[in-house]
């Protein structure tokens, strides 16, 4: 068995009873802080993969009333110079790239612009494309897996919890089907 380091994002502020029911929980190899990026569990534990690691500290923290995993945080914003350390080339290499300059083009388009003007990818749909052009070293294929596995628990973690603060009860029925027939 592999050990797995991540960090779950929780609901709110964890009260030290809490923390003390977190660690009865089974959570002994997770530390807990809370500070100005919210209340946050940084995991170091063993699975079989990371998916598995994910998962079961998700339900041990889901044993503590009231408490919950919404996220977690992963690395999959990135700026240009990111994806030039992560994809082993030079700056300029992904300018030429973004703008159609080099390479066969369809280039992903940023997900956000600064208001500094610098231009903000998602990792996911970068690491698809350099892929698909075989552009990406090899070394990082194993890094992009566990980027992909954070950034897929980030999401159903964050539709689990709209799921839970949905209103309106049909939209939360239908949604959870879709959840479940992923």
């Amino acid at each position: 068995m592999a050990t797995y380091e991540f960090v779950l994002k929780l609901n709110r502020e964890v009260t030290n009873d809490e923390i003390e029911a977190l660690y009865e929980a089974g959570l002994d190899d997770a530390a807990v802080e809370t500070g100005p990026l919210g209340a946050l569990a940084d995991f170091s534990r063993e699975a079989p993969s990371l998916a598995e690691a994910i998962a079961s500290a998700v339900r041990d923290v889901d044993k503590v009333p009231g408490l919950r995993a919404v996220g977690v945080e992963c690395d999959n914003m990135v700026a240009a110079a990111d994806i030039a350390d992560r994809a082993g080339v030079s700056r300029e290499a992904v300018r030429l790239w973004a703008t159609g300059q080099r390479g066969p083009g369809d280039f992903p388009k940023p997900t956000l612009i600064t208001t500094g003007g610098e231009r903000v990818w998602d990792w996911q749909q970068v690491a698809g494309w350099l892929a698909e052009q075989k552009e990406q070293p090899q070394a990082n294929a194993a890094v992009n897996a566990s980027l992909h596995v954070l950034a897929t628990a980030d999401r159903v973690l964050a539709a689990r919890d709209a799921l839970r603060t949905e209103p309106d009860d049909s939209a939360r029925k239908e949604f959870g089907r879709l959840l479940q027939d992923a």
